[in-house]
């Protein structure tokens, strides 16, 4: 061995002991014992993520604007718009019946005298016959098959006598057997001699046979029946007995501007009216949940 190397391996050794010297420990061979093992690192936590923020539901969106329709009024709004009516015609009539005692030459005026011809109070009466004959439409639309002929017999009887309302056909006809037969009396009106006739053989024979054999129980199965009778009832009495009581005292007086004429007559009006108005609410009990709809392709608004 040479010189030279002998050198070589003594600066190596010297290099080994040489403490600034770092020694790297090598793959699956321990090191010095001096020397210390690396720390184990500990896997940092996972970053904790703020839970969210609750969440206010949003508002239902707007629905849309709905094509036009009809508003159906409250049944009850209907009556009492009628009666309130009524009450202030009769109210005004009498009224003026009473503020033109001892008032010789005064009249009550035509448009608000109970008894007269094609004035308020005929209107109002035959615009309620009229209401009571849809309201029987209704419940006739509404009904079995087998019941429903007598609904509508029952409506269009209603709508003849508001088209008698307006156009006074049993004035017109008592004129023509008054002055054919001199009828007198309790006969003075002599719209009740066919009337009654027509009440004998109409509802003597249509309703006794017809509304008591066959409608008045399947009225009476129906709520507000015994109302709907009520006023029926106080209607008759007021066009057939006041009526015929009001024409025997305009034979004895000639005056249908005397206090006791204008009583009578606006009696008889007022029975007529509040037993329409009666009637009513009976039928709108009777046609309560009832309702119709027209047939036909879906409306579309294109105005906008």
């Amino acid at each position: 061995m040479t010189a030279q190397h002998h050198l070589d391996r003594q600066q190596s050794r010297n290099a080994d002991d040489d403490p600034a010297t770092e020694v790297i420990p090598r793959v699956g061979r321990s090191g010095p014992a001096s020397a210390a093992a690396p720390a184990p690192v500990e896997p940092s936590p996972a970053p904790v993520e703020p839970s969210p923020a609750p969440v206010e539901p949003s508002p239902a969106p707007e629905a849309p604007a709905a094509a036009p329709h009809l508003a159906l009024l409250r049944p009850s709004s209907v009556v009492k718009v009628a009666g309130g009516l009524t009450a202030v015609l009769v109210f005004a009539h009498f009224a003026a019946a009473v503020y033109g005692i001892g008032r010789p030459g005064f009249e009550i005026p035509a448009a608000i005298r109970l008894g007269n011809e094609l004035n308020i109070s005929t209107w109002l009466s035959s615009a309620m016959h009229l209401v009571n004959a849809g309201i029987l439409a209704l419940i006739a639309a509404n009904s079995v098959r087998r019941e429903r002929w007598k609904w509508i017999l029952l409506s269009v009887s209603c709508a003849v006598v508001a088209m008698d309302e307006t156009a006074a056909n049993h004035e017109q006809v008592g004129w023509i057997i008054h002055t054919t037969f001199g009828t007198s009396g309790f006969l003075t009106y002599a719209w009740i001699i066919p009337a009654v006739v027509a009440v004998v053989a109409v509802v003597a024979v249509v309703a006794v046979a017809v509304v008591a054999a066959l409608c008045l129980p399947m009225i009476l199965r129906r709520p507000g029946a015994w109302i709907v009778i009520a006023g029926a009832a106080l209607f008759l009495f007021g066009s057939v007995g006041l009526e015929s009581a009001g024409g025997a005292l305009f034979e004895q007086t000639g005056d249908v501007q005397a206090f006791g004429y204008s009583v009578l007559a606006g009696a008889e009006e007022s029975c007529e009216m509040f037993g329409l108005v009666i009637a009513m609410a009976g039928l709108m009990r009777m046609a309560g949940g009832s309702g119709l709809r027209i047939a036909g392709t879906a409306f579309v608004d294109r105005s906008r």
